[in-house]
């Protein structure tokens, strides 16, 4: 049986318990009580089959009055299996050992094990440790860069050290604290100010940690890139029924840009499928294809290498309370469609709640469906009554004057499953102002426009005609 254990020294060791049998009884003569240390014993090495075994190790314990019994989260006793102890300079070290599904270990679903030596009792967690995580961030204070470093681990450390470089060049004006308990996790912070000239001259810095025997580095830069996380496209959403979301990496050193790492995470976990990669000699652009994209609230796509700050981008999907919108499509004037060669039509998604929508525009002789377009898509705007959103598309006039051309204004609400319409827009039915309901918010908002840019208008020429009957009266006096 392979074991891995935790020394009082915090180091970790591989041992092979092959056989703790009951061997030869040895009897330790003390005069001194000497209450056992206790230490976690997991396996070194993966097992096959659902289970995991853990033990429990008492080490230099005197006399040999020992037992030993494990429960779980709820209190419920664990079958367990106690081996004979050994001894060893005048001391006894014993173990115990119990078993518990790989994927309650997985989940850090921990066991008590419960010891008694002499009348005195003591606890033991043993729990799946996680790796110490260390961070490096930066973030302005004034006229200063702040960098932060922070060490996370699972087992509380006695000692943590932190060490601070300039370009290789030890720097001491830094603080630190020791480590302190959060939830699970045990955390430790050091803090370096730089100026903002440093900062600006692309100097490296390093945080060193040294925790439980190991060192762990982290350096930072100020970035020298542009990221920029655009939404998917609504073309694609109602062709293929899936989002595609696109991290675009730009700067003026290629190197730099071929170099970053692009990340993502979907709903604030990593995502690891595979994505697509783009590169080119100042851009490197990263697309994910998200098939439950009714379910993503929030992406973040964050872009790194050695020696500089993540550049991170976040887009959050509002997703309403599931009011259904009012969808209603305009188009110009008469007298403006017959001067142009294209014909442009608005499509204005009016709602109480802010909501994203996914708009997409189709055109199709005979109601052939699959054909769709994107248009030019607003973000949601703030009106006196609710929300609203704007999408404007052209269609070329031969196929608007077609026979039976049929346009539709596609709609899908952020998180919905279902897709909506506006009543479909033929060219028969061509009106200076053409709505799919009436009395509604979009109608509001429209004729709002449209009243305002009359008074213009109507202002203008009278301006325009009182200046001329002013001009001939005077140049009659004259």
């Amino acid at each position: 049986m392979r074991f891995l254990y935790r020394q009082p020294v915090e180091m970790q060791h591989c041992d092979y318990f092959d056989y703790w049998g009951r061997g030869t009884e040895v009897t330790v003569q003390s005069d001194t009580v000497s209450a056992p240390s206790l230490y976690p014993v997991v396996n070194c090495a993966s097992t096959p089959g659902d289970d995991i075994t853990v033990g429990c190790l008492a080490l230099d314990f005197y006399p040999n009055k020992l037992t030993m019994e494990w429960t779980d989260a709820s209190g419920a006793t664990v079958k367990s299996e106690q081996y004979p102890p050994v001894a060893k300079n005048n001391k006894y070290t014993q173990i115990s050992v119990a078993q518990l599904r790989k994927s309650d270990w997985d989940s850090r679903k921990s066991l008590k094990c419960s010891v008694n030596h002499d009348g005195n009792n003591k606890e033991l967690q043993v729990q799946k440790r996680l790796p110490a995580k260390v961070t490096l961030t930066s973030m302005p204070s004034e006229d200063t860069q702040a960098l932060v470093c922070t060490i996370e681990d699972s087992i509380n450390g006695t000692n943590v050290f932190f060490n601070w470089k300039k370009n290789n060049i030890k720097v001491d004006n830094f603080i630190q604290t020791n480590f302190q308990n959060i939830g699970q996790l045990y955390s430790a912070v050091s803090v370096l100010k730089v100026k903002n000239t440093d900062w600006e001259s692309k100097a490296v810095f390093t945080c060193e940690v040294t925790h439980r025997g190991q060192t762990h580095k982290k350096k930072i830069s100020k970035a020298s890139i542009t990221v920029t996380l655009n939404p998917p496209s609504a073309k694609t959403i109602f062709t293929n029924n899936q989002a595609e979301y696109e991290c675009v990496v730009t700067g003026e050193d290629k190197d730099i840009v071929s170099e970053s790492v692009i990340t993502w995470q979907i709903n604030g976990e990593d995502v690891n499928k595979e994505t697509k990669v783009a590169d080119h000699p100042y851009s490197k652009t990263s697309t994910l294809t998200v098939t439950e994209w009714q379910q993503v609230s929030n992406v973040r796509c964050s872009a790194t290498r050695e020696d500089m700050t993540p550049v991170i981008q976040d887009l959050t999907v509002h997703k309403g309370d599931g009011t259904e919108p009012t969808v209603t499509v305009h188009t110009l004037p008469q007298e403006d469609i017959d001067r142009n060669s294209d014909v442009t039509l608005v499509c204005l998604v009016s709602s109480s709640v802010q909501q994203d929508y996914y708009i997409a525009w189709s055109g199709d002789s005979g109601r052939q469906t699959g054909n769709y377009a994107d248009g030019i898509t607003s973000p949601p705007q703030k009106t006196k009554n609710g929300y609203l959103v704007t999408s404007v598309y052209s269609v070329a006039k031969t196929k608007w004057e077609q026979q039976n051309y049929v346009i539709t204004c596609n709609v899908w609400p952020a998180g919905s499953n279902m897709s909506m319409t506006s009543r479909d827009f033929p060219f028969q039915s061509i009106l200076s102002i053409a709505l799919s309901c009436t009395d509604s918010t979009g109608e509001d908002e429209f004729r709002s426009l449209w009243s305002t840019a009359s008074s213009f208008i109507f202002l203008f020429i009278f301006t325009l005609f009182y200046n001329m009957i002013f001009s001939l009266v005077k140049m009659k006096r004259q």
